[in-house]
């Protein structure tokens, strides 16, 4: 239900919601309630903003819209999620236009310019063969919407995202152990390519089985039995060859949960820093989210979320892939041989749902010589770390930060480096 700030039932957002639960007869069946409750989240904060303004549903005008892109914007939401919810207020507008024809509230015929306060457009997108009509505005223009514009992040992105857990005011303090949570959370999400959902169940004793051949020189360690929690081959299992610096980053903080809290019960690798006990799904979910948005690099990642290292690490897949087979064959046999192989890693469906990642992994191509197909590439955290170092000589010599905080920053990565090289060395 939508209630207003003053207690009183809001009657017309509550028929909408009615109306696109499926009417009084079938309300909550189909579509499913949780599909309603996500549209009623969306809903409120469109109601509130409407609220806030002093203004009724029947008084929205375009300008009003671009006002609440702005307002979506100053709470931090990425770019997709204010896409959603201005399309959510979008139906909410010509429901209560087709209400009440009189107000002359919405239209989506150009020739109606001065009559109507709110114009839109309709639109179709293809998905699985089947178009799909949806409404738009041009508030959302020049907005980047990642689930139709493929969009993985970049190694520069990858070390902003690393570094914006000593940047975030999200943190009053910023200690070792939430430092070490954010790199063992980037890193899950890096080297599987999972959903948030699947990283959740990613545990310790996994990345402790995959550490056994960490002190291997010819083994890669593997972490086997990640969950599928969606699509067609949900209730599987996968797995995903990783670097020895990795799993050393996901051990670092494995044992910080462990020594703090030796007496948990559970096989969490992400846990409560007050109590021990397992985060959910749900914190992980929306932490980067609070953490990048309060963070000096906001401007730069509001276009990236948690589902962008799926769509890096499906990119890279290919990349490599594509590599590997450039000396034989046709281009097109040389895709769908990249496909196929990133397949049988990422669990996608077809193909067809792979197909649109093509032209990105050719962007990325050059970065994997002759040596990273071999297996011989530099490893990410030991890039990112080295990268930093190297920004940091930059912005001493440039006279932007002084000697005492460059000597800090190169200690701190320097330890981090020593950390990731200690077990491989021993």
């Amino acid at each position: 239900m939508i209630i207003t700030e003053a207690g009183m039932f809001d009657w017309n957002a509550n028929a909408f919601l009615t109306h696109v639960g499926g009417g009084p007869s079938v309300y909550n069946i189909k579509p499913l309630a949780t599909t309603v409750v996500k549209k009623a989240y969306n809903l409120n904060l469109f109601c509130s903003f409407i609220e806030k303004e002093n203004t009724s549903i029947y008084n929205i005008n375009d300008s009003k819209l671009y006002e609440y892109v702005d307002h979506l914007k100053d709470r931090g939401i990425f770019d997709d999620t204010i896409i959603k919810h201005v399309r959510i207020a979008l139906e909410y507008i010509t429901y209560s236009s087709n209400r009440q024809p009189e107000a002359m509230l919405a239209t989506s015929d150009e020739e109606d310019i001065g009559s109507y306060k709110v114009h839109y457009q309709n639109k179709k997108v293809k998905r699985g063969g089947v178009e799909r009509p949806y409404l738009t505005h041009h508030c959302l223009k020049g907005l980047i919407h990642i689930s139709n514009d493929v969009d993985y992040i970049r190694d520069f992105e990858l070390e902003m995202w690393i570094d914006a857990i000593n940047n975030t005011t999200y943190h009053p303090e910023v200690d070792e152990f939430l430092i070490g949570r954010w790199q063992a959370f980037t890193t899950l999400l890096d080297i599987t390519g999972s959903r948030i959902t699947e990283v959740h169940q990613i545990t310790r004793s996994m990345i402790k089985l995959a550490a056994k051949n960490l002190l291997s020189s010819n083994k890669q360690p593997i972490i086997r039995n990640i969950p599928i929690l969606k699509g067609k081959f949900k209730g599987k299992k996968r797995e995903v060859t990783t670097t020895k610096e990795d799993i050393q980053v996901l051990l670092w903080h494995i044992e910080m949960v462990e020594n703090m809290f030796p007496e948990i019960s559970h096989d969490a690798i992400f846990v409560d820093l007050r109590n021990g006990a397992a985060l959910k799904a749900t914190y992980l979910k929306n932490y980067a989210k609070k953490v990048i948005n309060k963070s000096k690099y906001c401007p730069d990642l509001r276009h990236i979320n948690n589902h962008s290292f799926r769509h890096r690490f499906i990119t890279l897949n290919i990349a490599k892939s594509i590599k590997k087979l450039s000396k034989s064959g046709s281009f097109h046999n040389i895709l769908t041989v990249a496909a196929n192989a990133c397949r049988k890693i990422t669990m996608h469906a077809s193909n067809d749902t792979l197909s649109r990642y093509i032209h990105l992994a050719n962007e990325i191509d050059e970065a994997y010589s002759e040596q990273s197909v071999k297996g011989n590439s530099i490893p990410t955290q030991i890039k990112v770390r080295v990268k930093n170092m190297i920004k940091v000589a930059g912005f001493l010599q440039s006279d932007d930060i002084g000697e005492k905080e460059a000597l800090d920053s190169f200690i701190k990565t320097l330890s981090e480096l020593h950390r990731l090289f200690i077990n491989n060395h021993n």
